[in-house]
């Protein structure tokens, strides 16, 4: 019961801000398309650089589905330089984990933690700018993801509400409930300041490191763990450094950017990452002190009642249980699906990875249907007299891996 309790609470808590953070993805989504980005990440400037770390701050791509993205940009002209600095800002936060960290962890962090995202993405297009030159040929071909399709008549208002209320969440919901759930679970079985003496400084951001570097948590189901770390006595500082390296790596980015980038610019990712991370921390744990375990009454002020973050509670519940009934739903139809093609693929992990490689291979002559699945990491292609080279070459430009193809 506790359990559920805890859940329950932290729900009603970041409600009102979740949802207005979809809202504004939503908008987002219609107005500051890929399309748009791309005319900006071309020159191969600094320009680029501060361009693409700007652009990448408030959208909602977390470090999967930022994968794709990133390599159709590159493939259509954007340099290394200003695709390095896109992939390290962009997972880092977004408009919905800002107001989810308004909620959780105040004003000041919510403030500071996409102002360290921005810095830090120029900082990494900027190095890789000066030691890993934009040297690969582009193939500037036609764009066929659904970002840049305006054959759509659908209205704007209808494509905002089900980005943002729809689309968005059956992307988050499934690490956010996880992120939930092990707060809880920290919440009842650690006891409050537990980590104070080794949480923070140095010692607490390197095991925030260890933690975040690997794992895979997006940028706002990190935000619920990074909250309950915070109340076991790890410093705001060493939150940070969780924030930032957990939504912008994983095992599964890491290697997707070692074949989009090269050796090269993806270790001046990481390790703009990793140094960026435990600078700001360091420095919030020095100007802002106040802030730390030695304050543990520290609370966010909110001006929404308690009947209103209830009622957001609920609707935010109806809308990750209608993103669970969608995906048992495709799941369910995948499952049913008899004959068909497969091609294995390495690096497919969200519905965003999803939805590239079947548009992508929808535009492909013989192919009446695809149906990707990120879980299995397998797609199911159906059609006749299609080639099997093409879809690998496809494939291998959304910056996925084919395995082997039956």
């Amino acid at each position: 019961m506790p359990f559920l309790i805890n859940i329950w609470n932290l729900i009603i808590e970041i409600s009102p801000y979740l949802l207005f953070g979809f809202l504004i993805s939503g908008i987002l989504s219609i107005y500051l398309t890929v399309d748009t980005i791309k005319k900006y990440l071309g020159q191969d400037s600094l320009s680029s650089v501060l361009f693409a770390s700007v652009l990448g701050v408030p959208l909602p791509l977390c470090s999967c589905g930022v994968i794709p993205v990133s390599a159709y940009l590159k493939k259509h002209g954007a340099t290394k330089a200003s695709t390095s600095s896109f992939l390290i800002s962009t997972p880092q936060t977004g408009v919905d984990s800002i107001f989810i960290t308004y909620s959780l962890l105040g004003p000041v962090l919510a403030i500071y933690r996409p102002i360290v995202a921005l810095f830090s993405g120029i900082l990494g297009g900027s190095i890789t700018h000066f030691l890993d030159k934009n040297d690969n040929k582009v193939d500037l071909d036609a764009c066929a993801d659904e970002c840049c399709d305006e054959s759509e008549n659908v209205p704007k208002l209808m494509r905002i509400l089900k980005y943002g209320f729809v689309r968005l969440p059956l992307d988050i919901v499934t690490p956010l409930i996880l992120g939930l759930a092990v707060s809880s679970i920290i919440a009842i079985f650690i006891p409050s300041n537990y980590f104070e003496l080794y949480g923070s400084g140095i010692a607490g951001m390197i095991i925030m490191l260890l933690l975040g570097l690997p794992t895979y948590v997006c940028a706002t189901a990190s935000v619920p763990i990074a909250f309950v770390l915070y109340t076991k006595g790890f410093s705001l500082g060493a939150v940070l450094v969780f924030l930032m390296s957990g939504p912008a790596t994983n095992i599964t980015t890491i290697s997707v950017c070692w074949k989009i980038l090269g050796k090269k610019s993806t270790i001046i990712y990481l390790l703009t990452i990793i140094l960026s991370s435990i600078t700001a921390g360091l420095l919030l744990d020095y100007v802002i002190p106040q802030l730390n375990i030695q304050n543990s009454s520290y609370q966010v002020s909110h001006l929404i009642g308690r009947n209103m973050h209830i009622l957001c509670g609920c609707l935010l519940v109806g809308i990750l249980m209608n993103s669970m009934r969608i995906k048992l739903f495709n799941y369910k139809s995948k499952i049913i699906s008899k004959e068909y093609r497969t091609v294995l693929i390495d690096g497919m992990t969200c519905s965003h990875c999803e939805e590239s490689v079947q548009k992508t291979l929808m535009n492909l002559n013989g192919i009446t249907k695809v149906v990707a699945d990120a879980k299995l990491g397998k797609v199911m292609i159906y059609g006749d007299n299609f080639s099997t080279e093409k879809i690998k070459k496809e494939i291998n430009i959304l910056g996925f891996k084919v395995i082997n193809n039956a």
